[in-house]
């Protein structure tokens, strides 16, 4: 196989500032695509294309200058997905992931009956894709639960806790598409990540399941090695594994779970690098991002996968920056690494970088929902 030296991503924000990142140390030129101007990625060395995702001349311009494609995020509109898997076809791109995976992805309820269809259980969930179809919820449905929408929600963001029929009927009404999710609360020990590469020869590369502590509906903390039994640490790698297979995935892929009692539960896979994989930055010989690269270039690494134990913080919002013991706490101590993604504006709410501790959450000063 061709080694590539030309790489495209579609998104420039701070997934695609890491890939930029590493695929530099390999000597990779990586081109963005996105409406973003003056982007994370691009203040990391890559060049960068602005453009709406429906702009099918300014996509070809983009295409026809790369030599293999990636992906930063999975909200792509399906058009867009369809044409490019087309375009790939055409003109011999090579895409990873491919974008029927994404498609999958990007839908709860497509992601949810694929989990099945494979043999990897979820909770309970009911599809709401119009009024017609909410007539046949079951009579034995558990409330509260959670209404989701099928498409575009992150970071919380599209859903809500539904009480009563009523609530939901209240609920949906205020939306302009019907397009949702029910999906039944369960009480879980732990919601546990496992990132996880494939090549093209099949040959499956998986970090152990880390922990990940949410606050507001935002990943907090991710925790490495996390503390689980064996059993479900191997059936957490098990699943991932399965994944990645029976998709025939290309590329790096994060898989979130619960573990309840005996068994996991799949919530959402991402089609990509995966906030909760950021401590594979310091806390592995090979980065999710060092292996995102090597799965477009077909070169896999020489020797095994190793991670040690590793604390990954977000850092959301700009408080961050006013804080008077940051350059004593964590930017002199060895211990800590910073990451900041450079971005125009440090919104409420949103991600503006990440600090991993090498070491344990005890030994760490990190404080779960900490306010900067």
């Amino acid at each position: 196989m061709k080694l590539y030296r030309e790489f495209g991503i579609l998104g420039s924000g701070q997934l695609g500032r890491m890939f930029t990142q590493a695929a530099s140390n390999l000597g990779v030129n990586v081109t963005t695509y996105s409406p973003e101007i003056n982007s994370p990625a691009s203040k990391a060395g890559a060049r960068e294309i602005v453009g709406d995702y429906l702009d099918k001349d300014k996509l070809y311009f983009f295409l026809s200058n790369i030599e293999a494609l990636s992906f930063e995020f999975e909200n792509i509109p399906e058009d867009t997905l369809n044409w490019i898997y087309e375009y790939s076809l055409e003109k011999n791109l090579f895409v990873a992931p491919s974008p029927k995976s994404i498609l999958i992805s990007q839908h709860r309820v497509k992601e949810k009956t694929f989990f099945q269809n494979i043999g990897l259980s979820t909770t309970d969930f009911f599809p709401i894709t119009s009024w017609s179809e909410l007539q046949n919820l079951p009579t034995n449905w558990i409330f509260p639960c959670i209404l989701k929408t099928n498409t575009l929600g992150y970071d919380g963001k599209g859903q809500w806790k539904i009480q009563s029929k009523l609530d939901l009927e209240n609920i949906l009404q205020t939306q302009e598409k019907i397009d949702h999710i029910l999906e039944k609360i369960i009480s879980f020990e732990k919601e546990i990540s496992v990132i996880v590469a494939r090549f093209l020869d099949g040959s499956v590369y998986c970090y152990p399941p880390s922990e990940n502590i949410h606050t507001n509906h935002i990943l907090d903390i991710s925790i490495h090695p996390a503390e689980i039994p064996n059993n479900i640490k191997n059936l957490a790698m098990e699943y991932a594994t399965t994944l990645v297979q029976k998709l025939n995935y290309v590329g790096v892929l994060g898989l979130e779970m619960f573990w309840t009692g005996e068994k996991l539960l799949c919530n959402e896979f991402a089609p990509r690098p995966h906030n909760s994989g950021h401590y594979t930055l310091d806390g592995a010989n090979f980065s999710q991002f060092d292996l995102q690269v090597r799965t477009l270039l077909n070169v896999k690494p020489l020797e095994p996968l190793i991670t040690f134990p590793t604390v990954m913080k977000n850092i959301i919002g700009a408080n961050f920056f006013k804080n008077e013991n940051l350059k004593e706490n964590y930017i002199a101590n060895p211990l800590y690494k910073l990451y900041l993604y450079q971005k125009q504006e440090a919104k409420p709410g949103r991600k503006i970088g990440h600090i991993n501790f090498k070491g344990s959450f005890l030994d760490s000063k990190f404080q779960i929902g900490q306010e900067w």
